[in-house]
């Protein structure tokens, strides 16, 4: 993998929460459900779902459309 895009551990489960609540990827969320989906897991706080979605969004696994939050699709 590209070492520009490896993600650390928290943020690769935080991809995991926000990929089951979308239903996988090309759904779109707002961000306020985002965070909140994954706050709701108690690995996270409010600071590290900012966090991790940040990182997501630099790294290229999620966008923004307007509020919403989108996951970037694969080739897998």
């Amino acid at each position: 993998m590209d070492e520009e895009r490896r993600l650390l551990p928290f943020a690769e489960d935080a991809l995991a929460v926000i990929t089951d609540a979308a239903g996988g990827t090309g759904e779109e969320l707002p961000r306020e459900k985002v965070i909140e989906v994954i706050t709701a897991d108690e690995r996270f706080d409010e600071a590290d779902a900012a966090a991790a979605l940040e990182m997501l969004q630099s790294r290229g696994y999620v966008y923004y459309v307007g509020e919403y939050v989108r996951i970037t699709p694969t080739d897998d």
